[in-house]
């Protein structure tokens, strides 16, 4: 599947498994901002033009992902409360206990 930068999934996901497997030899952690860091790493040394913009596409991927995740939470956080807040509205009165 071509996405709209004319980038295969297949060759953006291929970037960021050789940005994990660096990470993982280098000892270091691997977290969301260690990776998005080796691709921009990745990127600004490559000399080949469509290397580099599949290192930004995995880039600009991975923060699409983390809005998104943070997005859901964000709602499903929001929808507890009003299921907490609605609950406690429903007992306040009750004081024959």
């Amino acid at each position: 599947m071509v996405n709209e930068s004319g980038f295969t999934q297949k060759c953006v996901d291929d970037i960021i498994g050789e940005a994990v497997i660096a990470l993982l030899k280098s000892g270091g952690p691997i977290t969301t901002s260690s990776l998005l860091t080796q691709l921009t790493d990745m990127a600004e040394i490559s000399v080949n033009q469509q290397r580099t913009e599949a290192c930004l596409q995995g880039i600009v991927e991975i923060k699409q992902s983390i809005s998104k995740n943070y997005q859901e939470r964000s709602q499903f956080l929001r929808n507890q409360s009003s299921l907490f807040e609605s609950s406690n509205t429903l007992h306040r009165y009750d004081t024959k206990h």
